[in-house]
């Protein structure tokens, strides 16, 4: 789907959200290509026809950015970000003291009448020092950790994963000053009518954490399941999600397969601004 400049598709904007935006294009001319993302999580079904009510949040998500092929604009490799987890490592030098004392030596004497007895011992004693070197390596924490690749369409992407929560929450980087990439614009491209490049926020089923599901209406629900045929509550949370998202004109396959391909949001980035 190809969508004009300052389009957005977000269905669930408290999930996700995402601003894209580059320099303004001419024949020739290379702009950076900016991309701000915010994670969170949606508390859904305020609606009144809406039987139950839940929060969405996501596992795992994809920005993707998408360059049609017939637009004249290209992506420059070099510029592209390819930023990885930082791994900071510290020498430790510990020093462990023992100490340990042995006796020996030898007893000897001469016993006889009206003499003395003689006693002679010898006793020493060694302190002990011991080195030990140790190596410790940490890794920079952030809420967010993120890969960057190709898919099997050939777009640069973006995988986002929490390494400490349950779900992803916040920015994985300052949209407004690390680029995630350059544009490239051939000679014929027009400021009057300028390329269009997409930004998009693809999932997976599995990457969906549906949570705190409850029933607002009992009866409601019965007579909702009774009619759509419901296997169980989860199955009408995920039709919820299929149907807002088939509104928006974004894409969903088999909702109930755990590998079935989502996109959560698309957009258009704009030219020469944020927003």
């Amino acid at each position: 789907m190809q969508l004009g400049n300052n389009s957005r598709r977000q269905a669930f904007a408290d999930v996700v959200t995402i601003e894209a935006w580059h320099g303004e294009f001419a024949g020739g001319r290379r702009v950076d290509l900016h991309v701000d993302v915010v994670f969170g999580t949606a508390r859904l079904g305020e609606e009144s026809d809406s039987a139950m009510r839940f929060r969405l949040s996501l596992r795992r998500a994809e920005v993707v950015v998408v360059v049609p092929d017939a637009e004249p604009v290209s992506i420059d490799p070099s510029s592209v970000s390819r930023d990885a987890q930082k791994f900071v490592g510290k020498i430790t030098e510990t020093t462990e003291r023992k100490e340990a004392k042995s006796i020996g030596g030898r007893i000897f004497g001469r016993f006889s009448k009206g003499s003395s007895v003689g006693i002679s011992a010898e006793l020493s004693g060694e302190k002990k020092t011991k080195r030990s070197e140790r190596v410790e390596f940490s890794s920079e924490t952030h809420g967010i950790v993120f890969t960057q690749s190709k898919n099997e369409d050939n777009n640069y992407r973006w995988i986002l994963e929490s390494p400490i929560k349950k779900s992803i929450e916040g920015r994985p980087w300052d949209g407004a000053s690390s680029p995630r990439l350059a544009l490239v614009c051939g000679d014929q491209a027009s400021e009057r009518v300028p390329p269009t490049v997409r930004v998009e926020i693809h999932c997976r089923r599995e990457d969906l954490i549906i949570s705190d599901l409850a029933m607002k209406d009992e009866n409601l629900w019965a007579s909702i399941s009774e009619k759509f045929g419901f296997r169980n509550r989860l199955a009408a949370a995920e039709s919820y999600i299929r149907e807002k998202l088939i509104s928006e004109g974004l894409r969903v396959e088999n909702i109930e397969e755990a590998f079935s391909r989502i996109t959560l949001s698309s957009v258009s980035a704009n030219s020469g601004n944020m927003g």
